[in-house]
């Protein structure tokens, strides 16, 4: 850790830690309910697997019903907990809302929501079909606050409930090749702070949102176009080679979702969480962090 006049850095992790490990969780989302999307695989797997764990029911939703059905399996034969399955496209909003309504029918009110599917294209924008390149911002932003807005209208009734937007790390910073993924995460971390401000300003402060960047996670989310190399000369190595330094497990981010679940960080709700920092230390400067309004995006001027 390093001091500075913004606090204490908290300490980097790179796989599940004692204040997120499971132990400490048992039973802590009894008969919560909730609803992840792109849960078929990778990151979305391991936060429906780790919601359940702690004793949530969970409804799963991605687009291939054979991976749906393994995770389901393991959750009802693991964890014994109720589990729905709707292979649906995330960007079909009447698919979405159908599932929602159904899963608030048939296993109650939903107290934890994870929008996680999301998409990527690695190729420059001038080489890019726009429709693709449109397609990338309806997946990773429009789709998941349609969700989030399905979410509070629910939540807000009873000034209760989490919801995790599964953002990114790119949503903070500039990038080559990759400007409608980077772009989509930069809006949804916005979104999430505004839609927060607004649920505050109304007294319902009890539904707490969260932007979340899961860790540097392999998955199968990027797909390397040949364009890059047009543009740079040994482009794709270079993130080949970057994309394999990639150390975190899916479970560091599904442990940290029960975190966040159990209202353990409801001080930093609204902002941007980084699963590869230690929550604890964060949650304990959380007087700092919303006086200095950090983890919020800002653009640096000259002279303030």
């Amino acid at each position: 850790m390093s001091n500075s006049s913004l606090g204490v850095a908290p300490g980097t992790r790179v796989d599940v830690y004692p204040a997120i490990d499971p132990s400490n969780f048992t039973d802590a989302l009894k008969d919560k309910v909730a609803f992840v999307t792109g849960a078929g695989r990778g990151i979305g797997k391991a936060i429906a697997i780790s919601l359940a764990q702690s004793g949530a029911h969970v409804a799963l939703l991605s687009r291939t019903k054979a991976q749906l059905d393994e995770v389901a399996e393991v959750i009802r034969l693991k964890f014994n907990r109720k589990v729905l399955v709707f292979a649906v496209d995330a960007r079909s909003e009447s698919a979405v809302e159908d599932a929602f309504v159904t899963t608030e029918k048939e296993l109650g009110k939903l107290d934890i929501v994870v929008a996680n599917a999301g998409s990527g294209i690695w190729r420059p924008f001038a080489y890019l079909d726009f429709s693709d390149w449109w397609q990338e911002m309806e997946t990773n932003l429009k789709a998941p606050m349609f969700l989030t807005q399905l979410a509070i209208r629910s939540m807000r009734e009873r000034n209760q409930g989490t919801v995790i937007a599964v953002s990114s790390a790119a949503g903070c910073r500039s990038g080559v090749g990759v400007s409608a993924y980077y772009a989509s995460k930069t809006g949804l971390n916005r979104a999430i702070a505004c839609v927060q401000l607004e649920l505050e300003a109304e007294g319902k402060s009890g539904v707490q949102l969260y932007a979340l960047h899961p860790g540097c996670v392999k998955t199968q989310l990027g797909v390397l176009h040949e364009d890059l190399d047009k543009m740079t000369p040994g482009k794709i190595d270079e993130v080949k080679a970057w994309v394999d330094s990639f150390a975190n497990p899916p479970e560091l981010a599904g442990q940290l979702c029960v975190y966040l679940a159990t209202g353990k960080a409801k001080e930093l709700r609204g902002r941007y969480i980084d699963a590869e920092k230690d929550i604890e230390a964060v949650v304990e400067q959380a007087d700092i962090v919303k006086r200095e309004n950090l983890y919020d995006l800002c653009i640096r001027r000259l002279g303030e």
